[in-house]
């Protein structure tokens, strides 16, 4: 089971100094990371037709050429798909339509390739992408924040989805989860007893609707997903009285705590929770909310203390031993 799961992130190092800290931090964000950078390298890989993996991605778009790439043929689709929808009555906005200009031999870290992503963002901004959802040229070109470039990438994902181009994975499974919303299963119509059933009319003759087009997300519920799941909350089995509650309520949501998430099979690979307007892996989800798994480090040696059934009392702790960690909020103006 563990073979097709994210990889499992590895529990709080024993703590001699900041630097160690420091560094197991950067890799459980960086594995936080890892599905989200899948999912995109597949969907640039499947509409610019270049291999790009997780490992490769920042590396492969850090000089911007391959954005601008991947704005022009985006921009091509979408002229496309947006005369069919306006033959609909359902046209979104008016497209840019103008070359996106970009030096395919910007050298990475260059004072070109902060051109190319800034020509880039520039069209972004065009087609509806938020400020709030861009990024810094800088956050690209020197790699400083990933998870802002991943970001702007998956709202380019949304609107991209509007002129019926296929979006990334992720954002196929919020379409799921819309939906699963906005048209709830019907009330059941118990029958009396005492009345049989009337038959059932005849078939239409009218020729059936095409059935709706399934994508591969359709699987990221189901059995599968149920084990995943299963297997994530028992790893490691908790021994406390009250056990942290994961309980499947329907197919594809699930009551964790005290709240009812919505939860998803990402490629057969890894289970995602819905959290916002953003995806969380649920092992990191579980970390942060489950009390058994919350990070407990003792400085006595170095060594991380043993998760005991019992909550310790927060006025029986000394300041060295416990280990507080705080969230970094960037806003955007």
């Amino acid at each position: 089971m563990c073979s097709f799961l994210s990889p499992k992130q590895p529990s709080g190092p024993g703590l001699t100094d900041m630097q160690q800290y420091q560094q197991w931090l950067a890799s459980r964000h960086e594995a936080s990371l890892l599905p989200m950078k899948e999912d995109l390298a597949l969907w640039l890989t499947n509409i610019l037709g270049l291999e790009i993996t997780a490992e490769s991605f920042m590396d492969s778009l850090d000089n911007g050429f391959l954005l601008c790439q991947l704005a022009e043929t985006l921009q091509k689709k979408f002229k496309q798909n947006d005369g069919e929808l306006l033959a609909c009555g359902n046209s979104k906005q008016s497209i840019p339509c103008r070359r996106i200009p970009c030096r395919q031999s910007a050298p990475s870290g260059s004072f070109f390739a902060r051109d190319n992503t800034a020509n880039f963002l520039t069209w972004c901004r065009k087609v509806g992408v938020g400020e709030t959802c861009l990024f810094e040229s800088e956050d690209l070109v020197l790699h400083k924040q990933p998870r802002e470039v991943c970001l702007c990438l998956l709202e380019l994902g949304r609107i991209a989805s509007r002129y019926n181009v296929e979006p990334p994975g992720l954002i196929q499974l919020e379409k799921e989860i819309e939906q699963e919303e906005e048209s709830p299963p019907p009330p059941p119509s118990p029958v009396s007893p005492a009345q049989p059933a009337p038959p059932s009319p005849p078939p239409s003759p009218s020729p059936s609707p095409t059935p709706p087009k399934v994508s591969s997300c359709k699987k990221s519920t189901g059995k599968l997903l149920d084990e995943a799941v299963r297997h994530i909350a028992d790893d490691p089995p908790c021994r406390c009285p009250n056990k942290f509650c994961v309980e499947r309520q329907s197919q594809g949501r699930y009551r964790v705590g005290e709240k009812m998430l919505f939860i998803r099979m990402l490629h057969n690979r890894h289970v995602m929770v819905r959290v916002g307007g953003g995806w969380e892996t649920f092992e990191s989800y579980l970390l942060k909310h489950d009390p058994c798994r919350m990070l407990q480090v003792s400085r006595v040696e170095g060594k991380p203390s043993p998760i005991s059934s019992k909550s310790p009392n927060i006025k029986d702790l000394s300041p060295d031993s416990y280990l507080v960690v705080a969230a970094h909020y960037r806003s955007k103006k």
